[in-house]
């Protein structure tokens, strides 16, 4: 089982390397729901950390329509977590009408390569999901982050099943979205290899931003453990 931590500080980096994550989702601004990292703290996180970083790529806040200049900057912004040494990228968009730009996302995942890619929660406002996922397989991208396309992926999750039935072993489907402690347990027994979480507690960094609970996240690493 994957256990993939969204962290935002150096603090929740500690916590989720000591909780036994499997891997981080690094990104910055959580209360504007996540926007690429700094290259500083980027780098000081891939300089100490033991598991894989994949780092979020998302220029600002707001919806996933995209300007030509923000298409630049997210270009820029690939090819400096690909230099630094990210392992994997975490990006996404969609058209005025809620479809996938495919041109714009092929030049993305080109400029990626080889590194693991998962396309973000955007997917959770995209039309025709079912047909939208073959599509995403097609471009050549390794997951999904979803909620399903509800407010949480236990809200979604007859659609994260169905997603999964359709993606089988091409691609993996990975639920986030109001994922805990208390819930993760359900996602392991829908047979879901891999789920993303914050494991928000209850307290913050200086700026506000949450911080990742030791605690929350050993229970869901220990609960994991028990599906293999």
């Amino acid at each position: 089982m994957i256990i993939e931590i969204c962290c935002t500080s150096k603090t929740s980096l500690s916590n989720a390397i000591d909780g036994g994550a499997s891997r981080l989702e690094l990104c910055e601004n959580l209360l504007e729901d996540g926007l690429t990292p700094s290259s500083k703290f980027l780098k000081d996180v891939l300089d100490q950390t033991p598991i894989p970083v994949h780092v979020l790529i998302r220029p600002r806040r707001g919806n996933f329509v995209y300007t030509p200049e923000e298409i630049k900057t997210t270009a820029a912004q690939i090819e400096m977590a690909k230099s630094l040494g990210a392992d994997g990228i975490v990006m996404g968009a969609l058209n005025e009408d809620h479809s996938l730009p495919l041109t714009t996302l092929k030049n993305w995942v080109k400029m990626a390569n080889p590194l693991d890619l998962t396309f973000h929660r955007a997917f959770d406002r995209i039309l025709q999901p079912k047909e939208s996922l073959k599509r995403i397989m097609g471009l050549g991208f390794d997951r999904v982050l979803t909620s399903g396309q509800q407010n949480t992926a236990l809200a979604g999750l007859d659609l994260l099943v169905e997603l999964q039935n359709i993606a089988k072993n091409q691609l993996v489907i990975m639920p986030g979205g109001g994922i805990n402690d208390q819930n993760c347990e359900l996602f392991f027994k829908a047979g879901f290899s891999e789920i993303h979480l914050s494991a928000k507690g209850s307290d913050k960094t200086a700026q506000g931003e949450p911080i990742s609970d030791l605690e929350i996240i050993k229970k869901v690493v220990t609960t994991a453990s028990n599906f293999g």
